[in-house]
């Protein structure tokens, strides 16, 4: 709280509206900024419960492939308070037989740095492919007003290390057109071959969105993505009898409060 002597010519009017307002204003504290979704807007989060501070739906999409056709989703929520809050995430993939190839569950305890970034760690779990890993997961988030960064590392409970890191630019255009170019790089630090994995970088997408913002609850985007296996892997994925690389046309909704 903090409180200032007032000049004299102002204590005289110590029963007055206007210096009873002064000294209001000196001892109450701002309030406190709630956090947005990455890339996202004020309006959004308006009217969520004080304990959320943002939920954002970025990929519900049907992917529109050579060979066979499939979905894919990325969702996150960042839950608690202006400093200590719980990260929480979800993402996979799957074909148009609604068969799951990739899950993804994340439960970090984030800590706000200030200056838009938040210290995470916490465990993680795939669901797919099998064998299903758990891992120890390290890293940090910057959310600016229109990029998003993060990165973090992972040990499972076999004790493979490995990292990625990801991003995605939120690019106006005109009125609600917005153009968003994104990439993901996965590494690994030990060949994993029971999940068909090299040492080194293992694993690169790129991708570019345009969506129509009706409103931040409901976004439709068409776009293209390009996804491919890198290095060792891509050997083991060819010796495997699959393509290392895939490119596909998506359609799909982003969602944020």
């Amino acid at each position: 709280m903090l409180r200032y002597a007032l000049p004299a010519g102002l204590a005289a009017l110590g029963t007055s509206a206007g210096a009873q307002q002064l000294a209001y204003d000196l001892e109450s504290p701002a309030p406190a900024k709630t956090a947005e979704a990455p890339g996202g807007s004020a309006e959004a989060s308006e009217g969520n419960p004080p304990w959320l501070q943002y939920a954002l739906l970025d990929r519900l999409e049907w992917n529109f492939a050579r060979g066979e056709d499939g979905y894919a989703w990325d969702f996150s929520a960042l839950v608690g308070g202006d400093k200590n809050r719980v990260y929480l995430a979800t993402s996979g993939e799957g074909g148009s037989s609604l068969r799951l190839d990739y899950a993804e569950l994340d439960a970090y305890y984030s800590r706000s740095l200030g200056g838009d970034w938040d210290l995470n760690f916490g465990p993680r779990y795939d669901l797919r492919p099998r064998p299903n890993r758990g891992y120890a997961a390290l890293g940090a988030q910057y959310d600016g007003d229109n990029l998003w960064l993060g990165g973090w590392t992972y040990l499972s409970h076999k004790g493979e290390v490995s990292a990625r890191l990801a991003g995605f630019y939120n690019l106006t255009l005109s009125g609600p057109l917005v153009l968003q170019p994104s990439f993901e790089l996965d590494a690994s630090a030990t060949d994993v071959p029971a999940l068909g994995l090299g040492h080194g970088f293992t694993y690169a997408e790129l991708g570019l969105r345009l969506r129509y913002e009706v409103r931040p609850h409901f976004a439709p985007y068409v776009g293209a993505s390009w996804s491919r296996d890198l290095g060792r892997t891509a050997r083991l994925t060819r010796a495997a009898g699959d393509d290392p690389e895939a490119k596909s046309l998506v359609a799909g909704v982003r969602s944020e409060f």
